[in-house]
């Protein structure tokens, strides 16, 4: 724990990340100096956004929140020795909590209750957690389907032998799909199919819309413009669903009569994302001239009725990253998109556009 070793945070900035925002909400409560005072501050975009069970199951668990909204405030504990988790909005409330109580030597319980979003990114969190020593284990219980409970023991310690961190397989996705809309062939280094990494599933993905899409020695690697349309369950790579809607679309302009429309089911957690995805992936789809309808947790995406006009179109990232790499891909279809808030995607890829005209292709940012 954190404050065994001398090092007492007051607070945290987690900027616009609710990766890190969960992250450190759970550390701060679990790791800091008992009884002190802590908090973590948000900014943009995450300011907007909650983590309701994750407060609820730290609070339950015997922390006390001082303040729910932004800044977050709590008052720290050592740590329980059971946490429960109640109807989880996503996989990083239970990586939160996994990866804290992972820091101490005793055994400590993780109790979810309800169906766990995007559960390969917390199987990822499992597969490092286990490289730096700790063990978090599922307890085996048939008497009840919609709780699962898991067994952690730390502590955590360094690992002997240097950590190759993989490339990030939900940024690969976008580069494998332009090459793939622009009549590329690019492969993706790094990764394998093997990979913990869930969104190395886009290689089977584009393989669904007909392009050729595999796993080598050297990487993922993709090209091929995409054939048919096809559906497909996201509900473990949700992050996928937008540069996938993209793919769907450039199918739709080429696939036979009868295999033009796409369905992307899964999508309970995208309107909970930075941006309200679903509804402005289907809004900027139906401006571009596509046919497209969002149905609670699903996408549907069709031929356009008529041809594609060339006029200029300004789509508005609405400052998500994900949104704005989707309109770029959506550049490659027609002709005059420009995103709006383009910068946005100094969040995770901040050199995106100068990489995108690297690789010979054109998106106009604004």
């Amino acid at each position: 724990p954190a404050w065994r070793g001398g090092w007492r945070p007051a607070s945290v900035d987690a900027g616009e990340s609710g990766t890190l925002a969960r992250l450190a909400l759970a550390s701060l409560a679990l790791c800091s100096q008992p009884g002190e005072n802590v908090e973590v501050r948000a900014s943009g975009s995450l300011t907007t956004r909650s983590s309701g069970a994750l407060i609820e199951a730290l609070e339950h668990g015997g922390v006390e929140v001082l303040s729910r909204t932004w800044p977050v405030r709590l008052r720290s504990i050592g740590p329980p020795s059971t946490l429960v988790l109640q109807r989880p909005e996503s996989s990083q409330e239970a990586s939160a909590l996994a990866i804290a109580l992972a820091a101490y030597p005793d055994e400590n319980e993780l109790r979810i209750e309800g169906e766990l979003p995007s559960r390969p990114y917390f199987e990822l969190t499992r597969a490092v957690l286990g490289q730096f020593g700790a063990r978090v284990e599922r307890v085996e219980d048939a008497s009840n389907s919609e709780r699962e409970t898991w067994r952690v023991r730390g502590p955590l310690r360094a690992p002997a032998e240097p950590l190759a961190i993989e490339p990030d397989a939900s940024l690969a996705a976008v580069a494998l799909a332009a090459a793939c809309l622009s009549g590329g062939d690019l492969t993706a280094l790094g990764l394998q199919a093997s990979s913990a990494q869930g969104d190395v599933r886009s290689v089977e993905h584009l393989r669904a819309f007909g392009c050729s899409a595999r796993s080598s020695a050297r990487g993922l690697r993709a090209s091929g413009f995409p054939q048919r349309g096809a559906e497909l369950d996201l509900r473990g790579e949700p992050d996928l669903a937008p540069v996938l809607a993209i793919v769907a679309a450039g199918a739709a302009l080429v696939a036979p009569n009868g295999s033009t429309r796409s369905v992307l089911r899964g999508l309970e957690t995208l309107n909970r994302k930075e941006s309200r995805r679903l509804d402005v992936l289907s809004a900027g789809l139906r401006s571009a001239g596509w046919r497209t309808e969002a149905r609670d947790a699903e996408l549907w995406i069709d031929a356009p009725p008529g041809r594609l006009e060339r006029t200029t179109l300004e789509l508005d990232s609405c400052g998500d990253h994900r949104m704005a790499f989707a309109f770029a891909l959506l550049g490659l279809l027609r002709a005059g998109v420009v995103v709006r808030d383009a910068n946005c995607v100094a969040k995770s890829w901040p050199s995106f556009w100068r990489d995108l005209g690297e690789l010979g292709l054109r998106s106009s940012p604004a």
